[in-house]
């Protein structure tokens, strides 16, 4: 009788695991399909970046890297195709892992690295945020060592179909449904058109003067493993023979010196082939908030003429 029950047992798991195993795949599959229907919007570039962009110019960065260069200007006065792989909240691990996936495809002639202070800084959400690296695994496995970072167990939960678009359905079904809704980007440059108002931007100077006092009484950790990503990503452009720009991009206020502006600059002057252009103490942009969208990013009248004054540098 106990042996009866106990292989009643073990076929009632193994149709439970049979059917936990379908219903997975099924819903993978439409989730799957979901996401990659997408062509505008935030998954939709990110698709394009990692599948099929094969510039002669590309940019990565954060949000800061996707609205400060205009594709339009920088294409016609460096010369060649461009593509602006910079994404919304990202740090220096994922654009080494992007780096990874299109230079396997092609090797462009020019690379624009946009970096900020926070790059080097201690958060963990810098790992965290790699999840959007997910839906892409299967298709480029060079991207596990990247996805790994987030757990300790990240690459095996990828065993599950649904698993790596946990965190997208909602977004794809508002993108899918109002895709004539989405902005519009120019070969991922994605301009803001906005200006920041004095009442602002006289906020963001106070906020800013409070946040630099308290920054001058702490000591301020570095990330090491973001320092070595760093390395990393000018380290492959430095072998692929790769002319290289790292650069501040413009900021509303000043920014003090501090040590991790020092590191970033310090590092990149060790590689030939790349050029650091700080333009976080630039006159031209500093307290112009008529050039800005909100205290972090220029609007489409700043990044035009930044992107003006960059492409003459680049283009010489």
């Amino acid at each position: 009788m106990q042996q009866k029950n106990l292989i009643s047992f073990i076929k009632k798991f193994i149709i439970f695991v049979a059917v936990i195993f379908v219903v997975d795949f099924v819903i993978g599959y439409g989730l799957n399909k979901l996401y990659f229907n997408l062509k505008q919007g935030q998954f939709g570039q990110t698709t394009y970046a990692l599948d099929y962009a094969s510039p002669d110019i590309l940019i990565f960065g954060s949000s800061r890297a996707l609205h400060h260069y205009s594709s339009e200007i920088l294409s016609k006065k460096i010369g060649g195709s461009i593509y602006n792989a910079g994404r919304d909240g990202q740090f220096l691990p994922y654009y080494c892992a992007a780096q990874d996936v299109i230079l396997e495809r092609k090797i462009p002639k020019i690379i624009i690295l946009d970096v900020n202070i926070w790059e080097l800084g201690p958060n963990e959400q810098k790992y965290m945020k790699l999840a959007q690296l997910l839906p892409y695994v299967a298709e480029h496995p060079v991207l596990r060592k990247y996805t790994a970072e987030i757990s300790e167990f990240e690459n095996l939960k990828l065993l599950s179909k649904t698993y790596p678009y946990n965190s997208t359905l909602l977004i794809s079904l508002y993108d899918n449904i109002f895709s004539n809704k989405l902005p519009e980007d120019d070969r991922g440059y994605s301009p803001l058109v906005r200006t920041v108002a004095k009442k602002e931007f006289d906020n963001y100077k106070i906020n800013q003067q409070t946040y630099n006092d308290k920054r001058a009484l702490q000591k301020i950790i570095i990330d090491q493993k973001a320092v070595k990503y760093y390395k990393q990503f000018l380290q492959k452009t430095q072998d692929l023979k790769i002319k290289t720009f790292v650069i501040i991009s413009p900021t509303i206020l000043e920014e003090p010196k501090s040590e991790e502006k020092f590191l970033l600059q310090e590092i990149a002057k060790a590689y030939p082939n790349v050029t650091f252009l700080d333009y976080s103490n630039n006159q031209t942009y500093n307290n112009n908030y008529s050039l800005f969208a909100d205290e972090f990013h220029l609007n489409d009248v700043g990044a035009n003429k930044f992107s003006k004054e960059l492409g003459e540098i680049i283009g010489r």
